[in-house]
């Protein structure tokens, strides 16, 4: 009589939850280059607005965008990766719902409308899923508020003849954009450590004797 077939082999918790550290720190570095060009641009635009009441010359915002441009798809990149990770993590230590799975942690960002609430569900139900309880998500919410603001504040800017530079609001926007990352440096951070706090319980819990 044939033997039965063997169930697959599923590796236990404390194997398949490990931390994205990696992903972590490359992804803070990345926000935080953001913070500095962002925080630069505002102080150059600043001023010139006080001494000239001009804009930026189009040579300094040429080479500032592009300045600003690859740390943000920097930041993008590593964001991402590292919340894949994170959202499967969380999915070990406290069983997610199926909301949004893991695909909407690419595509959240990008499809219109929904863009603007799919990310902040994932990574708040991550945040929930990965912290000890009763610990408050201040910071997730604090971070999409700013990172809102500074889409739509962006978005004015954009309407405007110059795109804005010359604007009074262009620094305060700048501002407001390195606010969201300095945010999201700390939800990315935050998360981070609940996780390998998790990592350790899991871990601990395997190797204890039966009672």
């Amino acid at each position: 009589m044939a033997n039965p077939p063997h169930p697959p082999y599923a590796p236990p918790a404390a194997d398949v939850l490990r931390a994205p550290r990696t992903a972590m720190i490359v992804a803070v570095t990345a926000l935080g280059a953001n913070v500095l060009v962002l925080n630069v641009l505002a102080l150059l635009a600043a001023i010139n607005l006080i001494r000239d009441g001009a804009a930026l010359s189009a040579g300094t915002l040429s080479t500032a965008q592009v300045l600003q441009f690859l740390p943000l798809l920097a930041a993008a990149v590593a964001v991402i990766v590292w919340l894949w990770r994170a959202r499967t993590n969380a999915d070990v230590i406290n069983e997610l719902p199926d909301t949004w799975g893991r695909p909407w942690v690419i595509f959240g960002w990008v499809v219109p409308i929904i863009s603007f609430w799919v990310p902040r569900s994932i990574v708040g139900g991550v945040w929930y899923a990965s912290a000890p309880p009763g610990r408050s998500g201040w910071a997730v919410n604090a971070w999409w508020a700013a990172w809102l603001v500074y889409l739509l504040g962006s978005r004015v800017l954009s309407l405007q003849e110059d795109g804005g530079v010359g604007s009074a609001l262009f620094p305060v926007v700048c501002e407001i954009g390195a606010v969201a990352a300095l945010l999201a440096m700390l939800v990315v951070w935050r998360i981070t450590v609940f996780q390998e706090a998790q990592a350790v319980r899991i871990r601990d819990a395997i190797a204890a004797p039966p009672a």
